[in-house]
């Protein structure tokens, strides 16, 4: 399976479906969201270039496209930055989840 089927199938679709049932909860969080992508390209985009420059992991051409910039796929920075979206996006739905309960028990 090519890198960017995996990432349609196992980050994409849940996001899609998650943002499209909590877009009103989600959408109050933007800043949250653009501050964490970009920390978590801050610090997984030169961790990821040592790694390959220094061979402890590599991408198999054919499971790529052929796009690159600076010595990584694009599909690695699609990676952490709906990885990234994936894990807040969820953070957030269980927060307000956990509060909607404890509002309800009397917490």
């Amino acid at each position: 399976m090519s890198y960017v089927l995996w990432l349609a199938f196992f980050i994409w679709m849940p996001i899609i479906f998650l943002w499209w049932r909590y877009v009103s909860l989600l959408s109050r969080y933007k800043k949250t969201f653009l501050m964490s992508v970009l920390s978590a390209l801050l610090v997984s985009v030169p961790w990821d270039k040592m790694a390959v420059e220094n061979e402890i992991w590599f991408f198999p051409k054919e499971g790529v496209l052929g796009i690159s910039i600076g010595g990584l796929p694009l599909e690695e920075y699609l990676f952490i930055s709906t990885v990234t979206l994936l894990v807040v996006t969820t953070t957030i739905i269980f927060k307000y989840q956990k509060s909607r309960i404890n509002l309800y028990v009397g917490k």
